[in-house]
């Protein structure tokens, strides 16, 4: 099979994958082409949004990217420490960062306990991570761009929240306005984090499970444009030779060259400046 025909094969299994269970190609203009109704074998469907297998792929991160996570980190630290932690330390500071700072010496003797636990709130599978969800806020800007960019290009949510929150992300996505329709919610699995739970130490990294999904969708879909928030996953995006690579600005924890410095081609600070560029991913 030609490289054409490859990629043409790819675009169709990839965009009607969610609709269907077996697919055939009707010679038939009327069925093949736009069809909405199903095929009268059993088993047997046509092609649904045939126009969805010539679209671009645009990867988005959610978290800090898309959503503002601020208020609920902030909440999450004091529920595990059992204490007040300034907001700045949170904003700024990492995880053993934080945890060295703020914890008690009692606190600390348990460390992988609380190891656990931070993840298990942040993933939502402790209960109190779940109610912890209202304080979520979108950022502003970011669902109109997204639904200019969905009129031309096929969104993949690309997250590292795991498949234990695939409906509370969807119905958070779709409460604050971000397109839901024709998209795909690409997700980590809980034993992913084994690794940072202190779980597996040989277990995959954080960075080696982005990689291999970000490349699994690369090969699937012609992936034209990723926005993420997090510098060191952009050496990632230049090694798939996605063409618009945007750094989302963590201006309380990064610098803007941190991310052109491991491949990105661009950075933003706000989802405003991206209004205006809406061609440059179709």
């Amino acid at each position: 099979m030609n490289k054409e025909k490859s990629g043409f094969c790819r675009k169709i299994s990839w965009a009607i994958s969610p609709w269907v269970e077996e697919v055939q190609i009707s010679p038939d203009p009327s069925l093949s082409i736009g069809a909405l109704a199903t095929n009268n074998k059993p088993g047997i469907y046509c092609i649904k949004h045939w126009a969805d297998c010539f679209m671009n792929g645009v990867i988005i991160d959610i978290d800090d990217t898309l959503i503002d996570t601020a208020r609920r980190m902030h909440e999450l630290w004091g529920l595990l420490l059992d204490r007040e932690v300034p907001r700045e330390a949170v904003e700024t500071m990492n995880l053993e960062q934080i945890f060295m700072k703020f914890a008690t010496k009692k606190q600390m003797s348990r460390v992988k306990e609380f190891q656990k636990r931070y993840w298990d709130l942040l993933l939502c599978l402790d209960e109190a991570g779940v109610e912890s969800l209202k304080l979520h806020e979108p950022m502003p800007y970011a669902a109109d761009v997204l639904q200019g960019w969905s009129k031309k290009s096929r969104l993949i949510y690309l997250t590292g929240r795991t498949e234990n929150m695939r409906s509370l992300t969807l119905h958070e996505l779709k409460r604050f306005g971000f397109p839901i329709a024709n998209t795909k919610l690409v997700m980590f699995q809980p034993e992913d984090y084994a690794r940072a739970k202190g779980e597996d130490p040989s277990g995959p990294t954080l960075v080696d499970v982005k990689s291999k999904l970000c490349t699994e969708i690369c090969k699937n879909s012609e992936v034209v444009r990723i926005i993420d928030d997090y510098p060191g996953y952009f050496a990632i995006f230049q090694q798939l030779e996605i063409p618009d690579r945007i750094g989302f600005l963590r201006p309380t924890r990064y610098q803007a060259q941190q991310y052109l410095d491991r491949g990105a081609t661009r950075v933003v600070e706000s989802w405003e400046e991206l209004q205006d560029n809406e061609s440059r991913a179709t």
